[in-house]
């Protein structure tokens, strides 16, 4: 019976014509060592590895993007055994998180033999060009007697991952991931490539609604490449354009081309079974949500919100305030405080994040145990505040210890955090991810005359700036601490 495969064109796709390619040698090298390419990974390593008349590779920036399990590993991998082996490159593969990284290594080491003179290597012949293995915490690397080098990093939350070193080919894999600040520290690696052919190539999948900010280096490429279609850049997009019928099976096959593969037809099913509408369209069908107009609504500078950060925790004595933010629903609310220093300098913190299911006896028993040390509470919402008032006015009766804002305050609460961090006047600690979700992802809000911040994720930003803002304007100083919490 004959199986039916996913399509093997891409939805859309993009280089200038050439006519040599060392694509073919590629998947050959590949096949020969147990990683056959199907079709469509052949069809993509023949755009990457396009050449001139001087062997030069043509396109230096391509991206692909394919929906999930589909195997964009399957094209890195011979991509890279063919640089390392054919070309002596030197090459460096990111991954947003360690356990992809180290899959890729894992995936090269089978073949190129545990160690040097590895009496078991799977391929002899492979295993006499290892010249040595060097491994750590956070990045594993394999050089050859040819002088071809690779090394797999993670990126994490850093942004001077590759910092000092020169490559010929950069892989960003989980691309949805890459943030501008990676971006910057990453794109100038391989402008200087020893072999004078400079190659970026972004993986990745759709970025989620919650990781906006993360996923705008791979949407912007890839709507550049399309409505410009750039010479030196190549582009593979397997996708829909908006959700649609996630039941229709001729989309599924249309969208995944390796179904019919690895890819089972079953594992949809469940999946479609499983999740939201927009989720499955996202994961399976490689649908990309609008996301570059959204940039222009963000309520803080990226750049600016990144050069705060801080990778110390708070320590020394200030003045000390906090701010609580209940979601507009009522379902959640965010804890946060602020300290300023004896130099006038400030740090917001986030405290605590929690679903109001738990109520607010916590809260209230939290910030009354700390009612001598702070000068106020400054706490905004529509749903929980009062109650959370009640709990807190028999402990905090110092006039002005509990502050509930009016619009304008509001205001002068946003225009405070985004005004100190243009001045670089506050810090934050850079291992607080749902405080740098939350500051990354947040858009503005009109209140009156002037923003708020908006968006699903914007409590502890929010809480963040009422705690600055009422820290800075509080007249009380009833005593110092050490910490924030």
């Amino acid at each position: 019976m004959e199986i039916k495969l996913g399509c093997q064109e891409p939805t859309f796709r993009w280089s200038v014509p050439y006519e040599k390619t060392q694509g073919k040698f590629a998947s050959e090298l590949s096949a020969a060592y147990d990683l056959k390419p199907h079709e469509w990974q052949d069809m993509v390593l023949n755009d990457w590895l396009a050449i001139d008349e001087n062997g030069i590779l043509i396109n230096h920036t391509c991206v692909l993007m394919v929906p999930r399990q589909n195997g964009k590993t399957g094209v890195s991998d011979p991509r890279e055994t063919w640089g390392l082996i054919a070309r002596g490159e030197s090459i460096l593969h990111t991954a947003q998180e360690y356990q992809t990284a180290k899959k890729a290594f894992d995936r090269l080491r089978l073949k190129f033999g545990e160690k040097r003179n590895d009496p078991f290597a799977k391929y002899p012949e492979l295993n006499a060009m290892v010249k040595k293995y060097t491994t750590s915490a956070n990045q594993m690397i394999l050089d050859l007697t040819n002088g071809g080098h690779i090394e797999f990093r993670t990126r994490g939350n850093g942004t001077d991952v590759g910092r000092g070193g020169t490559f010929d080919l950069v892989v960003v894999d989980e691309a949805q991931s890459y943030t501008e600040a990676q971006a910057e520290a990453l794109a100038p690696l391989n402008i200087s490539a020893p072999t004078g052919s400079p190659q970026t190539i972004l993986m990745g999948t759709p970025p989620t609604p919650e990781a906006i900010h993360k996923g705008f280096i791979l949407a912007k490429t890839i709507k550049e490449i399309r409505a410009e279609k750039p010479i030196g850049s190549c582009l593979h997009q397997w996708s829909v354009d908006e959700v649609g019928d996630v039941k229709d099976i001729d989309r599924w096959y249309r969208c995944n081309p390796s179904l019919g593969y690895n890819l089972l037809i079953s594992g949809l099913e469940k999946d479609m079974r499983m999740m939201t509408d927009d989720g499955f369209a996202r994961e399976h069908l490689g649908y990309i949500a609008n996301i570059l107009e959204k940039k222009e609504d963000f309520a803080i500078n990226h750049k600016m919100w990144q050069a705060c950060k801080s990778s110390r925790e708070q320590n020394g004595e200030g003045k000390i305030a906090y701010g609580v933010k209940f979601s507009s629903d009522g379902a959640t609310v965010t804890l946060c405080g602020a300290i300023i220093d004896n130099k006038g300098y400030a740090r917001i913190s986030l405290i605590e994040h929690k679903e109001t299911i738990y109520g607010t006896n916590w809260l209230a028993e939290w910030l009354n145990a700390r009612y001598n040390t702070a000068s106020c509470v400054v706490i905004d919402g529509r749903n929980g505040v009062d109650v959370l008032v009640d709990k807190l006015t028999p402990t905090w009766k110092r006039k002005g210890s509990i502050v509930r804002p009016r619009a304008a305050e509001m205001i002068a609460a946003v225009s405070t955090l985004t005004d100190e961090l243009t001045e670089k006047t506050v810090s934050w600690y850079e291992e607080q991810e749902l405080l740098n979700d939350s500051a990354m992802t947040s858009v503005k809000r009109k209140i009156g005359s002037g923003f708020g911040f908006g968006g699903e994720n914007s409590g502890p930003i929010e809480a963040c700036a009422l705690a600055l803002w009422g820290c800075r304007n509080s007249k009380s100083e009833p005593g110092r601490k050490m910490r924030i919490g």
